[in-house]
């Protein structure tokens, strides 16, 4: 793990963006084919360390209009789903592309990747929830120099197989980079599952010496952004579980989930590590 992080997450952070618009005559311009490359990798890294297949595609339909709506959020400094045309720089494609994306400003590309996958302060979590959905096949990506557009409806595949079996879980299941480019303990926790009902479900949390860790904010998150996830954040003290700079491990219990009727439980260990 500490060689992907090294090898094929964090030089996606250093690729020049090389945009050629400018909110000066609306010129939504392009960024660089590497750029949109390393927007893309950035996705499936993600999505690898969560279990998923990293087979993304880039659709560069897709991409030509997020780049508008991406010109549009920076030309506004603000975000929109639903981008009035009295806004600078609007374009109807721009307006398609808003309703259809994970929104950043403040970050773009792989960073805009990043901080959807943080999603602190979103309480839907519905950008990690997009970027980790089951079904995703194909995104498209525009970006500014502050702002990111990430097209995630349509194009879906079929899930993964397993993938009912196993969940999606954020923080990743096994050895997870301790760093502000993938994940930290104090970030929102998620667990997914296509189709499950997770109104009744609980989660118990424990060191690695079994010690249980007091958690809050549980509970199911609302459909429609992706799989059905529920969350809950880590409210132990840190000096209750950090091993840091050594391996930081917690145990993961979640019962009551139901699929198909069925009461399931699903167990699972994460080890934070300084890459």
């Amino acid at each position: 793990m500490a060689a992907f992080y090294n090898a094929t997450m964090l030089p996606a952070f250093s690729v020049p963006m090389q945009w050629t618009g400018s909110t000066q005559g609306c010129v939504a311009g392009t960024t660089s084919a590497e750029y949109k490359a390393a927007v893309v990798n950035t996705v499936n890294s993600f999505r690898v360390l969560a279990g998923l297949p990293g087979n993304v595609s880039l659709n560069l339909t897709h991409s030509a209009m997020a780049q508008q709506a991406a010109l549009m959020m920076e030309a506004n400094s603000q975000l929109s789903h639903s981008p009035p045309s009295s806004w600078n720089c609007y374009t109807a494609d721009g307006a398609t592309a808003a309703g259809s994306s994970n929104l950043a400003l403040g970050n773009a590309g792989p960073n805009a990747v990043r901080a959807y996958i943080v999603d602190n302060g979103t309480p839907s979590l519905g950008h990690r929830r997009w970027v980790l959905y089951s079904r995703l096949g194909e995104v498209g990506t525009g970006d500014t120099t502050r702002a990111n557009t990430l097209w995630v409806f349509g194009g879906t595949v079929a899930a993964p197989a397993g993938v009912t079996e196993t969940g999606i879980a954020w923080p990743s299941r096994g050895y997870v980079p301790w760093t502000s480019k993938v994940a930290d303990p104090s970030h929102p926790w998620s667990f997914s599952l296509p189709g499950a009902d997770f109104s009744g479900a609980s989660v118990a949390m424990s060191n690695d010496q079994g010690k249980v860790l007091s958690v809050g904010s549980v509970g199911p998150l609302p459909d429609g952004y992706g799989d059905n996830t529920m969350s809950w954040k880590l409210t132990a003290d840190a000096s209750e579980w950090s091993r840091s700079p050594s391996d930081t491990k917690f145990n993961v219990s979640i019962s009551n989930v139901k699929v198909g009727g069925q009461a399931k439980s699903f167990q699972y260990s994460v080890t934070f590590f300084i890459p």
